[in-house]
């Protein structure tokens, strides 16, 4: 049976009644710490920049080898069991590059395996590395064994659901609306993935953040209702959620810049651009023609 990002509990019964609307996911809450890397993990990566490095090469060899796939869900399932593999073993320090190629690859086949039972491990796009199918089992037991088999993690995909109900409780349908929100927040948290900031927060936590940013986008004038009633949720600490609600703006803001400072460049490359040529003209009978670079948006 193929796992689904969203319903890690789909075998549970009491997770959606019989209109899959979201019921209120006790269990998903009280397991999601056995689903995060340890807690000084986010430490360990942010005081060290070669550790940071690493865990930057693995998650590129991920994208790398899950690329054939296309599928998003089981990249971030990927990089997820690396994670979590990473800070239980403390082995960072002593990784040569082939150890982190072989653990990248043993995560994408794992991830492919609850993603799409079909697929092997002659699937992946492995041309040109020394890696064999025994290899690859064998660390595939490996990081079963130090994540103790717990493969169907729970995500902040999992807990959308569950906010968005809390969100439109009391509202009339709202379907466009409901969509919009949960596919912002999806794309939002497919991007985090690369940042460790937000490997501190609670998956249920990024979630609930999640939307409120897409939130604060699509909907402003409704943002102080919608926060009030996630904030009122018993499961959510309401100092994490705007913490990483603020990461997040954070985040929005210097992405922003950097794409002004782009745009910046661009327009002072026309305008010497621009300037140069009038030179050129008064100077010259014959008008040489010059080619532009035009702005860009991030």
């Amino acid at each position: 049976m193929e796992f689904h990002l969203e319903h890690p509990l789909s075998h549970s019964p009491s997770i959606h009644n019989n209109n899959d609307v979201a019921l209120p996911p006790n269990s998903l809450f009280l397991v999601e710490p056995q689903h995060m890397p340890s807690p000084h993990y986010f430490h360990t990566l942010k005081s060290s920049a070669s550790l940071l490095s690493n865990r930057n090469h693995a998650v590129s060899s991920i994208i790398q080898y899950s690329r054939k796939l296309d599928d998003p869900s089981l990249t971030y399932l990927a990089v997820n069991y690396l994670d979590r593999f990473l800070s239980s073993e403390d082995m960072m320090p002593q990784s040569k590059p082939w150890i982190l190629k072989l653990i990248s690859l043993s995560c994408v086949s794992l991830s492919a395996k609850m993603r799409k039972p079909d697929i092997s491990v002659c699937d992946l796009p492995v041309e040109g590395e020394m890696f064999d199918a025994q290899m690859i089992e064998r660390m595939e037991n490996v990081i079963l064994g130090a994540l103790k088999w717990r493969m169907r993690s729970v995500t902040p995909f999992s807990f959308l659901s569950f906010f968005l109900s809390l969100l439109f409780e009391l509202e009339e349908d709202h379907s466009v609306l409901k969509h919009s929100l949960k596919a912002q927040a999806t794309d939002l948290t497919f991007s985090l993935q690369h940042d460790i900031k937000f490997l501190e927060f609670k998956p249920s936590v990024v979630a609930a953040a999640a939307l409120l940013f897409a939130s604060s986008e699509i909907c402003p004038q409704q943002f102080p209702c919608f926060s009030n009633r996630i904030c009122q949720c018993t499961y959510v600490n309401k100092d994490e959620l705007m913490e990483c609600y603020k990461a997040m703006q954070e985040r929005n803001v210097v992405e922003d810049n950097e794409g002004s400072n782009d745009t910046a460049v661009n327009v002072l490359d026309q305008q010497f651009s621009s300037c140069e040529e009038s030179a050129i003209t008064a100077s010259s009978p014959k008008r040489r023609k010059i080619t532009t670079s035009t702005s860009r948006r991030c």
